[in-house]
C-alpha cells in the first residue's frame, strides 16, 4: 500500500505529466549554460530569518528548456531543509486546517514558474500535512496558466488545486488603496492562510528586476496603474513596495521561491532575445522576500556583466528601470519580523 506520501506523488506524477503535454515544445535555441555545477549545490547566503539558500544543478534543465521534475523535486526538498532545519522542515508552513496559496508567475517570457516546480512545492506540502484542497496554485489569467502547462483543477484531484483570479465563482475581489490609484486584491489572495511566492528569474524594463516582490502585481486587478512615469525611471514605485508592505500581503507571506532554472537577463518581462536567455539551473528559497531579491539582483547582474551589458540602476532603454523597489520595501519594513 503506498504511503501518504508516495501517493501525493503518484497522483502529481499523472498531473504534472499532462502538464507536460500540454507545453509548447522547448524552444530549438540551445540555451547558453551559466556554469552550473554537475552535482547538486547548496549555499547559504545570510543567516536567520533572513537567510536566502541556493542550489543549483545542471542536470534539472536541459539546453533546450526541458526541466527535470524529479531533480527539481530533489532541490526544492535539499533546499527548504537546509533553511528551515529539522526533520520535518515543510511543518512550518503544512498541516492544519491553514490554506496555502501558492503564486506563481506564468506571464509570457522565456523565465516564468515552471509546473515542475509548483507541483514539486504543492506536493510537499501535502506530504507534509495539508490536504489536497487547501493547497491552491494560482495565478491572475486562466490562459496564462494553461500556456505554461499547468491543468486547471478546482477538485485536488491531482494532490493539489490550480486556479485563476479570472475564473468564476472566486468570490469578490476587495479594493486597495496603492500609489494613489484604487485597485482589488484577488479573492484567492484573501483565501489563503499562508502564502508561498513562487517568482521567475527575469529583468523588468520598468522596474529593473521582475522577481518576488514585483510578483505580487499578479495578485490585483488593475495593475496597469501602477507602473507610474516609467519614461522618468519610476521603477514602479511606490506601488511595488507600498504593495509588499500592505498588511493582505506580508502579513500571509510565509515562503519565497525564486524558479532560477532559466532566467532572462534583459528583455524581460516579455519575450526576449535569445542571446539574454540562460540556464542558471537554480531554485532560491528565502522567508524574506527583500533578501531574496537582492540574491536574484545579483544573478542577474552577473550574467549582464558577463555580455557586457550595462548595470540595471543606469540602462535607460527601453525606459529607464532602476530596481529601487527593493531598498524602498525593506525602508518599509517588508520582511521577517
Amino acid at each position: 500500500m503506498l504511503g501518504r506520501r508516495e501517493a501525493c506523488h503518484a497522483l502529481g506524477g499523472a498531473l504534472l505529466g499532462l502538464a507536460a503535454s500540454c507545453q509548447r515544445p522547448p524552444d530549438p535555441i540551445l540555451l547558453p549554460e551559466a556554469e552550473a555545477p554537475a552535482t547538486l549545490q547548496l549555499r547559504r547566503f545570510g543567516e536567520g530569518r533572513s537567510a536566502v539558500v541556493e542550489v543549483r544543478w545542471a542536470a534539472a534543465v536541459s539546453e533546450r528548456g526541458v526541466v527535470d521534475a524529479k531533480r527539481v523535486a530533489t532541490m526544492l526538498d535539499a533546499a527548504v531543509a537546509e533553511l528551515v532545519g529539522g526533520t520535518s522542515p515543510w511543518r512550518e508552513w503544512a498541516g492544519g486546517t491553514r490554506r496555502i496559496g501558492i503564486k506563481v508567475n506564468a506571464i509570457t517570457s522565456q523565465a516564468f514558474t515552471h509546473p515542475e516546480l509548483a507541483g514539486a512545492l504543492a506536493l510537499a506540502l501535502g506530504a507534509a500535512g495539508s490536504s489536497a484542497e487547501r493547497v491552491t496554485v494560482w495565478d491572475r489569467d486562466s490562459s496564462g496558466l494553461v500556456n505554461r502547462g499547468y491543468r486547471l483543477d478546482g477538485s485536488g484531484a491531482g494532490g493539489y488545486r490550480c486556479l485563476a483570479s479570472d475564473g468564476a465563482g472566486r468570490g469578490r475581489p476587495r479594493p486597495l488603496e496603492l500609489a494613489r490609484q484604487r485597485v482589488y486584491l484577488s479573492p484567492l489572495l484573501l483565501e489563503s492562510d499562508i502564502l508561498v511566492s513562487v517568482a521567475a528569474l527575469k529583468d523588468h524594463s520598468m522596474a529593473g528586476v521582475s522577481l518576488c516582490l514585483k510578483n505580487n502585481f499578479g495578485m490585483i486587478q488593475g495593475a496597469e496603474l501602477l507602473h507610474g512615469k516609467i519614461h522618468e525611471g519610476s521603477g514602479c514605485e511606490p506601488a511595488i513596495s507600498e504593495l509588499a508592505a500592505a498588511p493582505e500581503v506580508r502579513g500571509r507571506l510565509g515562503l519565497c521561491v525564486l524558479d532560477a532554472l532559466v532566467g532572462v537577463c534583459q528583455g524581460g518581462p516579455g519575450s526576449a532575445d535569445p542571446r539574454h536567455v540562460f540556464r542558471h539551473a537554480g531554485i532560491l528559497v528565502s522567508r524574506d522576500p527583500v533578501a531574496l531579491d537582492r540574491r536574484g539582483l545579483a544573478i542577474i547582474e552577473a550574467r549582464r556583466a558577463s555580455l557586457g551589458l550595462v548595470p540595471l540602476l543606469v540602462r535607460t532603454s527601453p525606459n529607464p528601470s532602476p530596481p529601487k523597489h527593493i531598498d524602498n520595501a525593506a525602508a518599509r519594513g517588508v520582511g521577517p519580523a
